[in-house]
């Protein structure tokens, strides 16, 4: 156990052992006794009203719990999950500093590299297209300007991003006009939800509430149009040739 207790422990997501995920922000000291505190904050995307900060010893952070018979670490850390800016700017709002260890790899300019339609849900691709919004608005100013593909791999993927863009534009003047406050603050604008909260002088949970209704809502609008054309936006990954019998 004390072997355990004296691991580091990163900024980042973590994964409890019953799958619970949450987003470690500082480990600081308590003042009377020297013990190592993490403080932390549910990161569960369907979570209301997660404002709340916690607390959990470092000790008992690091141990294992018995699973099935199995010992297993209590909270395995997340690496190849690129932390969510916005998680990021809510924790900086609130006071605290966000990760050091290694400089964010955010697609925070429109030179990054975007990947068209590579969701395997429609759930999955509505996010993608609301939360790529403002970037891939000017990846398309660009490339009508320079005449080059920028952030998209060629003519087939910047079809695609200007025909998402334009359904989203379309629903949004009809079938989700009634979600057109929260779309404009949180992906038009690039508001995180605290401040989104506090333009519209709503509380964060009455946001995230409205943000996954907006995001319900145009899933099943992305799911409507590919049946009506009779075909499958989603990422599907090619299928692998099966081997031909040798034997004669």
């Amino acid at each position: 156990m004390e072997e355990n207790a004296l691991k580091r422990v990163y900024a980042g997501y973590y994964t409890r052992w019953d799958k619970k995920r949450i987003y470690v922000v500082p480990v600081v000291k308590d003042i009377d006794t020297g013990e190592e505190i993490v403080i932390c904050k549910d990161a569960s995307f369907s979570k209301k009203d997660n404002e709340d900060y916690y607390t959990i010893t470092k000790a008992s952070f690091c141990e294992q719990v018995e699973v099935d018979g199995i010992l297993r670490d209590k909270y395995v850390r997340q690496t190849r999950e690129e932390i969510d800016r916005n998680m990021v700017l809510e924790v900086e709002e609130d006071g605290f500093e966000g990760p050091k260890r290694k400089p964010f790899t955010y697609h925070d300019n429109e030179y990054a590299d975007r990947y068209i339609r590579h969701c395997s849900s429609y759930h999955e691709y509505a996010k993608d297209i609301c939360a790529n919004y403002r970037l891939d608005q000017k990846r398309r100013k660009l490339i009508n300007e320079r005449r080059q593909y920028i952030g998209v791999s060629g003519k087939a993927d910047y079809s695609a991003m200007c025909e998402d863009i334009s359904f989203l534009h379309q629903s949004l003047k009809t079938v989700l006009s009634d979600h057109i406050e929260i779309f404009q603050t949180r992906f038009a604008k690039g508001l995180s939800v605290r401040k989104a909260a506090e333009e519209l002088q709503v509380n964060r949970g009455v946001i995230e509430r409205r943000q996954a209704a907006l995001i319900d809502a145009f899933s099943r609008l992305l799911h409507e149009r590919d049946q009506a054309d009779g075909t499958c936006r989603l990422y599907r990954k090619p299928e692998v040739p099966e081997e031909e019998d040798e034997t004669e």
